[in-house]
């Protein structure tokens, strides 16, 4: 059985504007501070498929918010020890 269906285009390069709009229209940048990953990860997915142009920069935003949470979470960690330390 033979489906004639058309692929789905490739993904193109991520485009400035569209993650200004992005960000701006859908998911501002305290909304995506305050979400759990999982959470944001749903609903970048969510926004992916409902708005096809914004493939390419949802994937970033992902990736940008797990650097930022990796970054800060060490001092977390750093204070949380001398707290015990003291």
């Amino acid at each position: 059985m033979h489906l004639n269906t058309t692929p789905a285009p490739p993904a193109g390069k991520p485009c400035i504007r569209d993650m200004h709009e992005l960000l701006r229209d859908h998911l501002p940048p305290q909304l995506v501070m305050l979400t759990p990953l999982q959470e944001l990860e749903r609903r970048l997915h969510e926004i992916a498929a409902q708005h096809p142009r914004f493939r390419e920069e949802t994937p970033l935003v992902l990736a940008g918010e797990i650097k930022r949470r990796s970054r800060y979470s060490r001092f977390l960690e750093v204070s949380a020890n001398q707290m015990q330390v003291a």
